[in-house]
């Protein structure tokens, strides 16, 4: 998740007074308003409840603030809401969400009231979930997927996302929306009906299908997205396998078809539809995809022509979202902020840099950061599958008496341990 403050206004309270409201966006979206008093009053209750756990709190000044003063405030909230974030103890406790859930109700004036909340499949399907205005993505959701009868072992697969539907058919995923937002603001704050909240898998490596695979309910699920990425053309199958994977669904053969997609180019992957970048100059209009490991670049060149590349994880060596003043030619985001996605990456012994400019950066950055959350587990598994190999390898040279029979497996186990280029990262880094 990414927390910022890019924005601060000087209000007056009843008593004619003045103070600082800071507005904290998360995702690049608006999710409240907030004082400095009562984020020190909640401060000392996080202090009580996770001790020394919690990072350290701005200060407070004695004397009247110069500007300076006020963007270091700024910037040392920022930094304490994001470390805050980031720590998974914190976050998901009840004082935190409670704390988020009211301000989010504050800001927008919203009342706590029953509801009929309007949630999508990626068909287009409408579900209908009973809730109240003041609930969290993470109970609608699991109101919703009850609903659908998906087992609850499998809802941490699937996550909500704010998606935006034209006229003229185009789709795109705009957000993730996280288990502290309140969904129904987050739409309704928008005033927007273009937007909507859509049911889709939260993961990037497509051989997780595979753990899905015992459950109708989430073989629909990955079947009517796996359908909506071919009718939108993201997915990028070859004529055969195009022509094999319209006999699979004329015939409604779910398992074989997903199972089919998962050799598919670009299965899965979050379309960020059209950005700029700085390559191979300034503002050149780039399509942007992200999944499996990688991030897929479509450059659009001169003289209609195209240049594609796609920049693996491993490859990586940092990124930063930055809120930026719009630059011309660049996409302007529905907050009104110009964000720039700014990627430092490794070509051979050489360290480059790739600017991005799209009001999407955030959902890039969280893809990417996804990627890196699951690769311990394809790397314990890939572990479990070498150690039995070499096991069996063992046993096999033990039998006939074969010197050297697991020399191989020796070697993929010292490459596998070599690969480091994420060790120092922190959630916060990123």
């Amino acid at each position: 998740m990414h927390i910022s403050i890019p924005v601060t206004e000087e209000v007056k309270d009843s008593l004619g007074g003045r103070f600082v409201l800071y507005s904290v966006y998360l995702e690049g979206f608006l999710l409240c308003k907030v004082r400095y008093n009562d984020l020190h009053l909640w401060d000392e209750q996080l202090h009580r409840v996770f001790g020394s756990g919690v990072p350290s709190f701005p200060p407070k000044f004695f004397l009247a603030q110069t500007k300076a003063m006020a963007e270091e405030r700024r910037l040392q909230l920022e930094k304490y809401l994001q470390e805050l974030v980031s720590d998974p103890s914190v976050s998901s406790s009840e004082i935190f969400i409670e704390f988020f859930k009211k301000l989010q109700l504050e800001t927008y004036k919203m009342p706590s009231i029953k509801i009929i909340l309007n949630v999508y499949l990626p068909n287009g399907e409408q579900i209908k979930v009973d809730a109240q205005t003041s609930d969290t993505a993470e109970r609608v959701l699991e109101l919703a997927l009850y609903k659908l009868n998906l087992s609850r072992e499998l809802m941490e697969f699937f996550s909500f996302f704010l998606t935006r539907r034209e006229s003229n058919g185009t789709y795109t995923v705009v957000k993730r929306i996280v288990g502290f937002e309140i969904p129904f603001l987050t739409v309704w704050g928008l005033e927007d009906e273009r937007f909507q909240i859509d049911i889709k898998k939260w993961y990037m490596n497509p051989s997780i299908d595979a753990m899905l695979m015992g459950c109708t309910t989430s073989i629909n699920l990955l079947y009517i997205q796996a359908l909506q990425e071919m009718e939108m053309k993201w997915a990028k199958p070859t004529e055969a396998q195009r022509r094999k994977l319209e006999h699979l669904s004329q015939t409604e053969d779910k398992i074989k078809f997903l199972e089919l997609m998962q050799e598919v180019h670009h299965y899965g992957y979050i379309q960020l539809g059209p950005c700029t970048s700085d390559y191979p100059e300034p503002f050149t209009p780039v399509n942007v995809s992200v999944g499996n490991a990688e991030m897929n670049c479509c450059f659009m060149l001169a003289e209609d022509r195209t240049k594609n590349i796609s920049f693996h994880i491993n490859n990586f060596t940092s990124w930063q979202v930055t809120f930026i003043q719009a630059h011309k030619g660049a996409a302007v985001p529905v907050t009104g902020q110009q964000l720039e996605f700014k990627l430092e990456y490794r070509q051979g012994d050489a360290l480059k840099w790739l600017t991005i400019y799209t009001e999407k950066a955030f959902l890039l950055s969280s893809c990417l950061k996804k990627i890196l959350c699951e690769q311990p587990v394809a790397r314990a598994k890939e572990d479990l599958e070498i150690d039995i190999e070499t096991s069996t390898t063992k046993k096999s040279s033990r039998k006939h008496e074969q010197v050297g029979g697991n020399t191989e497996n020796k070697t993929l186990l010292t490459n596998k341990s070599e690969n480091k280029a994420f060790d120092g990262f922190r959630d916060i880094d990123l």
